[in-house]
């Protein structure tokens, strides 16, 4: 039997690879796109939700190479197309030898290293503080999509949600100039990775552009599609989940596959387990109750990070709304409320209390700005944490809070970060023990 590390197989922080589960009804719309000369993508959902890994294992399949920009807040599109030309050096360097077969020669190899030379040399002439350098005029975006199509390359903008409206009008720009040299460079692609509902909100581009342009929605992860996960555990790493412990964790996850891999990943930390067992070994229900202290436990910074930002309190005003509207969807059940259901039961607290301002924090705290702390399922119209542990985290957080005075002022580090940790981590347990003993 082959040896896997069970980092390799449990990857909540990386693309899964050998445990990678294939989405047919998103693959075929993506794989369509790839393959149709000049069509550009964006592809958007939730965070956890796969679209990474789905992305990298299908460019894997099917291109030679690709380059990927990881876009930040504050990043401009002149150090978006820097970030590009740069990895492509790769393949233009002149000392590449014929065992690679992407490397490229001829006028346009020229070309790049000419530019990258007066890039270089503006570099070293700069003295400001920042140290940017300056994009010379040849470096334009037709340019840019010619070096990468004679790269074979695609383009991957990764978190492209995160740059601001101006520098998404100009990709919009960049994309428009990628289609109109697509029969010279029948593979040249962007695609646009964002978190967020619509493709429109990930890139700007013009209305004329829309039927070049291929909008893949990437849903959260089905029940179905999260059993597979642990069941390629299973399979790679010799190991028997338990039935109950499998119910709990697919629960738990609420379609996100990253929470399924770290689960995973913890309950064979709490076996011991490093890689494939030579025995067949069963992960039971202590594992896994091992497995949610120890994901609370590290990610403490990150939940706090999370309720910072969906808590925080720009103003003073008559209601401390956000905290209100957690609070309030942390009392109801984790399948979520309708809009109007929840206005009911915030005013049985707080009287007359606005539904304008519900349905501005309900649409605020969906954004990355709030932490994504909020989904909307817009089948049933219902509002919900994005996953159980948040909603645990709330209940234990304003639990305790509730005995303490001052809570508007940094809620977390009054109550401290591990008592509300170990708060959330027993009402995860006992919200999984009723969910058990409703299913039986």
């Amino acid at each position: 039997m082959d040896k896997h590390s069970i980092t390799d197989v449990f990857t909540p922080t990386k693309s899964a690879r050998i445990s990678f589960v294939e989405r047919d009804s998103i693959n075929t719309k993506f794989v369509n796109a790839l393959q149709t000369p000049g069509k550009q993508l964006v592809v958007y959902g939730h965070s956890g939700s796969g679209k990474t890994t789905l992305i990298e294992n299908k460019l894997c399949q099917l291109y030679e190479n690709h380059i990927t920009t990881r876009c930040v807040s504050g990043m401009t599109f002149d150090q978006i197309l820097r970030d590009a030309f740069d990895q492509l050096g790769h393949f233009y360097d002149s000392t590449v030898t014929n065992t690679h077969s992407s490397s490229v020669s001829g006028t346009i190899g020229a070309e790049y290293r000419s530019i990258k030379a007066q890039i270089d040399v503006r570099s070293s002439t700069e003295t400001t503080v920042e140290q940017t350098r300056l994009l010379p005029p040849q470096l334009t975006p037709q340019r840019l999509g010619q070096y990468i199509g004679a790269a074979k390359c695609c383009w991957v903008l990764d978190d492209f949600h995160k740059i601001s409206d101006d520098h998404k009008k100009q990709l919009s720009q960049t994309m428009k100039a990628f289609m109109d040299i697509a029969n010279d460079w029948p593979t040249l692609k962007i695609i646009a990775i964002g978190a967020v509902d619509t493709a429109r909100q990930v890139v700007q581009y013009d209305a004329e552009m829309t039927n070049r342009v291929s909008e893949i929605e990437v849903p959260l992860m089905s029940t179905t599609e999260l059993r597979s996960i642990l069941s390629k555990g299973e399979e790679l790493l010799n190991i028997t989940i338990s039935p109950d412990v499998k119910r709990e964790v697919l629960q738990l996850s609420n379609g996100l596959a990253s929470v399924c891999h770290s689960l995973g990943l913890g309950a064979c930390r709490a076996l011991n387990l490093l890689e494939t067992a030579d025995e067949k070994i069963e992960v039971r229900e202590s594992e896994l109750q091992r497995a949610i202290t120890d994901y609370l436990e590290d990610s403490s910074d990150s939940l706090k990070g999370i309720f910072d930002k969906a808590l925080h309190r720009k103003k003073q005003g008559k209601f401390d709304n956000f905290r209100i509207v957690v609070e309030a969807l942390s009392k109801i059940p984790q399948e979520g409320e309708t809009q109007g259901e929840i206005l009911q039961y915030i005013r049985t607290n707080h009287q007359g209390y606005p539904q304008s301002n519900l349905i501005y924090c309900l649409r605020e705290l969906q954004t990355e700005r709030r932490g994504e702390l909020v989904r909307l399922d817009r089948n049933s119209g219902r509002y919900s944490f994005t996953n159980p542990f948040y909603r645990a985290y709330a209940l234990a957080l304003f639990q305790k809070s509730k005995t303490r005075p001052r809570v508007f002022v940094s809620h977390i580090d009054l109550i401290g970060t591990n008592v509300v940790t170990k708060f959330a981590g027993e009402v995860l347990l006992e919200w999984l023990t009723k969910k058990k003993s409703s299913d039986e």
